[in-house]
């Protein structure tokens, strides 16, 4: 008699929510997959060209700035004053002075 309960248990298969487990592992990976692939640059042709530029740490960096626009940039914000700054500029301009041959 208990063999027959244990035998009947699905009531003729498991139905049609049965195709609900593959559509959750097929989301689960697209999901995973475009997390983790994220922050690579693997982008799609085309990237570019519809307006996204990229942001900081998307393989695009300026160019670090020269020492005199440091040093400028320094004087403006009034981290530095006219006596440093003249002092400053004039040792960064050595280098570019012509030397006088003998």
């Amino acid at each position: 008699m208990h063999t027959m309960f244990l035998a009947d248990g699905w009531h003729g298969g498991p139905g049609p929510w049965i195709l609900l487990v593959p559509l959750f592992w097929i989301s689960a990976f697209v999901f995973l997959r475009r997390v983790v692939l994220r922050g690579r640059g693997r982008r799609g042709p085309g990237f570019e060209s519809r307006g996204f530029q990229g942001g900081p740490g998307l393989g695009r960096q300026e160019p670090a700035p020269s020492p005199i626009d440091t040093l400028n940039r320094r004087y403006a914000e009034g981290l530095i004053d006219e006596i440093e700054y003249r002092e400053r500029y004039d040792l960064l301009n050595v280098g570019d002075a012509p030397t006088a041959s003998r």
